[in-house]
């Protein structure tokens, strides 16, 4: 959900202990200090990748990796020579994948030479030992690291089983393929009923802009649910997604959920197989014997059964890792704790666990709301230094517990796989370092994401996270295609980009790389509405119905668009498409943003000569996404080093050059702002006369008409 822009900041770290041994190889030659130092990094563990330095070469000078057969000496990758400070020296570097390095070769593993070259001082020879050590330090899971994630909003991607819909008077069912922007008139008669029943949380503002359908549209509930995501499934694996990021699925009265009534449970609006009759609002109380810090004491509902026996299984047997939303910071109006102090007053077991004050009956009269008082989402207590109070936090480790090792027998492999984590930046860093050593005790392999808006760097690794919703990679590119006061400056883009990916490695390698979600406009209409304004601004349909069109998306939308999710392939890190940015949706922000996925629309096109925009646009993302599994470029894409370069092409518009080079191997996307200037061949600039180009890996990717806006060129380095 949206963030308060109050976030941690600080200066961005890089890691000073390596989990490799680090040897200093100090030779005399070919540099004004007459020394060259060379230091190794470790990326991954599985595979075995690190980063190596070379320090103190000249700048005429050549740098080679090798093996150290000297009877048969083998190229393992080309050093490439690093911008750096003016004033400091050059430093050339490469990522090499030791296990693909030495995988056919009779020599010492971990056994390389560095061939230093130059033409001015002479060749000088440095052999280096890198000696993988075990360590606590490299601690992001490598399983995550260049993933392709889908983004599901449960409640609007597709109905699977109707029986379980939400119907109850708090809600108004709607059919899925409804006119979204109407209002039906029970739907008025629905929503004055509700603030009869319920006045403080169902108020009605006549004057609300966007008219009659502003008082309605939250409440309306299209039935969407897990089964509908777990009959799709295959159909994302084949599209080439790798893992399934879910908005939260925990029982809640909203269509968002992230106003969890019970974190304990999955709604059973979302989860349950068969026939589930709505109660309504204010069931949920916590059982006689729960304790609320303990799991085993919880039971388990059908809808949660199914969750792990069914989804978790049959996502895991198709190769997609499950990450859940936790949100730790606030609950809902009927959360089990808050519920009871509003029956109990100051005498509720629960009274610590909120900021809370009573009237002289002992009656519940205010409490601090996520964004305001008596607000729709009471926030946890926190101490003074920024940690949940004891009651939450018991809680929240117990909740974590649960659906990390459901059967609680030490082994998380029938649990989910991590979490993506909202509003982060609304808890303390204590609490943070609390909760990631819980989660890494439960499973070391899982994998934790923050929801923050700014560069978190300084919350990376044992502060708390693994990466971040990588929000700064879409302000660069989104300036780039769309809104910015400089669109079509490629360079600034580059330079935006190469400055997001400065972390260490391991913590690059898993951001969530984005451009939308379900708290933005949606991509298309972001191309769209290319007027100058701040990313995730101005982009409400009903505040700036004088500038803003939701509904319209052209051809030169749907390119820049497949230049954006081009732009997320060829990055550092994992991939996350929202869903519906696939097909090209339109829709301004929140609520336009959730409108459900048009199915009958889409499948009514299979199959079609001449199919519409949208599946044509879906096939070229399918396409691009499918590259990260492709045999040849798959490691690259996933954990090769990356260079952004912006390349200007007159009045055409600019191009952005992505380099992702591992071992011998380098992989170029040239990505264009208009198709009509990425023709002819001589746009590529030219890599080092090592590199020969493998004709049958390079590609080209349009969406429709034949133009082309991303070029896909692979690359093998040959010895000199």
């Amino acid at each position: 959900m949206p963030v308060n822009r109050i976030y941690f900041r600080g200066v961005k770290t890089f890691q000073s202990v390596f989990a490799y041994s680090l040897i200093l190889s100090l030779v005399t030659g070919c540099t004004s200090l007459g020394t060259i130092q060379v230091i190794s990094q470790p990326v991954s563990m599985s595979p075995n990748i690190i980063d190596i330095q070379i320090h103190g070469v000249c700048e005429e000078g050549h740098v080679l990796i090798e093996h150290s057969d000297p009877h048969a000496p083998a190229l393992v990758a080309l050093g490439r020579k690093k911008s750096v400070i003016q004033g400091h020296d050059t430093v050339w570097e490469a990522r090499v994948d030791l296990d693909e390095a030495f995988k056919d070769q009779h020599v010492s593993p971990n056994e390389l030479v560095i061939v230093v070259r130059c033409q001015t001082h002479g060749d000088r020879v440095i052999s280096q030992t890198v000696n993988p050590v075990q360590s606590d330090n490299l601690i992001v899971p490598d399983w995550a690291k260049g993933l392709v994630w889908y983004q599901v909003f449960p409640e609007r991607f597709r109905d699977g089983n109707p029986q379980n819909n939400p119907n109850s008077w708090d809600v108004t069912p709607v059919e899925w393929d409804m006119d979204f922007g109407k209002v039906a008139s029970h739907e008025i008669e629905l929503a004055w009923n509700r603030r009869l029943v319920d006045p403080r949380r169902f108020r009605g503002n006549p004057g609300r802009k966007g008219g009659a359908v502003a008082n309605v549209i939250y409440q309306r509930r299209f039935g969407g649910d897990l089964i509908g995501l777990y009959n799709q499934l295959e159909l994302l694996s084949k599209q080439g997604y790798t893992g399934i990021y879910l908005c939260p699925v925990f029982q809640s009265r909203s269509l968002h959920k992230y106003d969890a009534d019970d974190h304990r449970h999955i709604d059973p609006t979302l989860g349950h197989p068969g026939e589930h009759m709505d109660p309504g609002p204010g069931h949920t109380r916590l059982g006689a014997l729960e304790d609320p810090s303990d799991e085993s004491t919880w039971e388990w509902t059908v809808a949660d059964q199914w969750f792990i026996d069914e989804f978790l299984p049959k996502a895991k047997s198709l190769g997609l890792r499950v990450v859940l939303d936790g949100v730790w910071n606030h609950v809902g109006m009927d959360h089990f704790a808050f519920s009871d102090i509003v029956d109990q007053g100051d005498s509720s077991v629960f009274v610590d666990w909120f900021d809370v004050e009573f009237d002289e009956n002992g009656k519940l009269f205010a409490w601090q709301g996520w964004g305001r008082v008596n607000g729709n989402l009471p926030e946890f207590k926190q101490t003074e230094s920024g940690d949940l109070v004891a009651g939450p936090k018991a809680h929240v480790m117990a909740v974590t517990r649960r659906w990390m090792d459901p059967n609680g027998d030490g082994d998380p492999s029938d649990g989910i796989d991590g979490w993506r984590l909202d509003v982060a930046g609304e808890i303390g860093k204590p609490f943070w370092k609390d909760w990631r050593a819980q989660v890494r005790m439960v499973n070391p392999e899982a994998l934790i994401i923050a929801e923050i808006w700014s560069d978190a760097g300084n919350m990376f690794h044992d502060e708390g996270f693994d990466g971040q919703m990588n929000y700064p990679l879409a302000y660069a590119v989104s300036r780039w295609l769309s809104i910015g006061e400089r669109k079509g400056d490629a360079q600034l883009c580059a330079d935006r980009l190469n400055a997001v990916f400065q972390h260490a490695p391991e913590h690059d390698l898993v951001q969530f790389n984005l451009m939308t979600s379900h708290d933005t406009e949606r991509l298309a209409s972001m191309m769209h509405n290319d007027h100058v304004r701040g990313y995730d601004n101005d982009s409400s349909r009903w505040s700036n119905t004088d500038t803003y069109e939701p509904l319209r998306i052209d051809r030169d939308d749907r390119d820049r668009a497949l230049a954006a999710i081009a732009v997320m392939v060829a990055a550092p890190g994992s991939v996350m498409m929202y869903n519906g940015d696939e097909y090209a949706m339109s829709g301004a922000d929140d609520p336009d943003n959730r409108r459900p996925i048009p199915w009958a629309t889409i499948e009514n096109q299979q199959g079609l000569l001449h199919p519409d925009s949208s599946v044509v646009f879906n096939e070229a993302v399918n396409e691009l996404l499918r590259l990260r599994q492709d045999p040849e470029m798959e490691s690259l894409l996933r954990f090769g080093s990356a260079e952004f370069i912006g390349i200007e092409n007159g009045k055409e518009g600019g191009l952005l050059l992505v380099r992702r080079i591992l071992n011998d191997r380098m992989v170029e996307f040239l990505i264009a702002d208009d198709p009509a200037s990425i023709q002819g061949d001589a746009l590529w600039p030219a890599p080092q006369k090592q590199w020969g180009e493998v004709s049958e890996k390079s590609r080209k990717f349009g969406v429709q008409g034949g133009e082309t806006v991303v070029r896909v060129r692979y690359l093998i380095a040959n010895r000199p």
